[in-house]
């Protein structure tokens, strides 16, 4: 019985695993990233083992002629993929933290080091019987090194964690943009961490894959959340979360503070994709997209994306002029980046703002229509400045 029940849930993570694998296929469109090829191959690699651990399974202790052979082969071959799981495991965490190409070869072959080390013993463990043998009457038994491939495996998720750790401390100073992917990298290798333990001290189970298994499932759900939530080009907020944060910090929002919502629409933008291409058009608004996340890192301000060349800031300020403040600031930044950025166009904005007050019942496209107005009128009263002679 307790057979059945194990094979059913190693079974059960594998269907998990193989539906994750088969909707990253279904959701990409063109060329795979580097971190995408390393998730499906620990999505791979999760499965192999939890086959072969369940084969081992099934034929441990039985008296068929070929069982034996069977058990040694399932159990070998387990032991590949399980040292491959924790080194593609670090390998995507370094990835997802740095994605840069030539990092992650030169760092490959130390990452790989330990997993092939473990993989030789594993060739060599058939005559000693190290990490484990099999009895005449065909049953599994650990051996006296049992624990180093678990170890390694373990070291490797611990590594991710400080690895993820210290690129926090490096990068925290831009809050909202690395709290997601810190969040998700910092908490998921902790699963793994307490399946790898509770594995070693509890003979005969092997409850690290079924964890790991449990944290890339995390993991996906988290990506997905993240991506319906974030404006596909320039990775601001879209639309339905800004209207989430709206309405939270309108309740939220303490005496003697003012809610801001800040509509900023690029001038010339239409000409920018006209004369030189949509490509270098999309750039120019993951340019401003840039601007916009780097000087608004207050915890309580929140840049979107609201469509086309238009961005939304809201937040919190405690004078009536806060907004005009940080759009002044918005503007010293933009004309910065025409001067040093070297390229065929140059940003321009017009903005226009309003505020509400505590418990106000003014809705998001209210507050927009609000700011669309200022934001017209400031562009309009720009043109007619630029076509007044000199």
């Amino acid at each position: 019985m307790e057979k059945i029940l194990y094979c059913e849930i190693m079974i059960v993570c594998i269907m998990v695993l193989s539906i994750i694998y088969y909707s990253d296929v279904k959701s990409t469109r063109g060329p795979l990233l580097i971190g995408q090829r390393v998730f499906r191959l620990l999505l791979t690699a999760n499965m192999g083992a939890m086959l072969f651990d369940v084969l081992g399974v099934i034929y441990n202790g039985t008296s068929y002629g070929y069982s034996r052979t069977m058990v040694i082969a399932s159990t070998f071959i387990y032991y590949f993929f399980h040292s491959v799981v924790g080194v593609l495991f670090l390998l995507y965490v370094d990835f997802c933290l740095y994605p840069n190409k030539r990092r992650f070869k030169r760092r490959l072959p130390y990452y790989l080091l330990p997993t092939i080390v473990i993989n030789i013993i594993n060739i060599i463990n058939l005559k000693t019987g190290w990490y484990y043998a099999v009895s005449e009457n065909n049953t599994y038994q650990r051996g006296d090194f049992f624990i180093i491939p678990t170890l390694v495996c373990l070291c490797y998720v611990v590594y991710s964690e400080y690895l993820t750790f210290t690129w926090w401390s490096r990068n925290k100073a831009d809050y909202k943009s690395h709290r997601e992917l810190y969040m998700r990298l910092s908490v998921i290798p902790i699963i793994p961490c307490v399946g790898s333990v509770l594995q070693a001290l509890i003979p005969g189970s092997a409850s690290t894959l079924p964890f790991t298994a449990l944290a890339l499932l995390i993991n996906y759900i988290a990506i997905q959340n993240g991506q319906m939530a974030k404006d596909h080009l320039t990775g601001l907020y879209n639309r339905i979360q800004l209207e989430t944060f709206m309405n939270y910090q309108i309740r939220n929002l303490k005496e003697g503070k003012y809610f801001f919502l800040i509509l900023l629409d690029l001038d010339r933008f239409k000409a920018i994709n006209d004369t030189y291409g949509h490509i270098v058009g999309d750039d120019a608004l993951i340019q401003m997209a840039a601007i916009l996340r780097s000087n608004c890192k207050r915890k309580k301000d929140y840049v979107s994306r609201l469509g086309g060349d238009e961005f939304v800031i809201i937040g919190q300020c405690r004078e009536p002029n806060g907004a005009e403040v940080i759009i002044e600031r918005l503007q010293k930044a933009v004309e910065e980046f025409n001067a040093t950025a070297n390229k065929v166009y140059k940003l321009e904005f017009s903005a226009g703002y309003t505020l509400c007050e505590r418990n106000s019942s003014a809705t998001l496209d209210t507050l927009i229509n609000e700011a669309d107005e200022k934001m017209y009128y400031n562009k309009n009263k720009k043109k007619m400045r630029e076509k007044k002679p000199e």
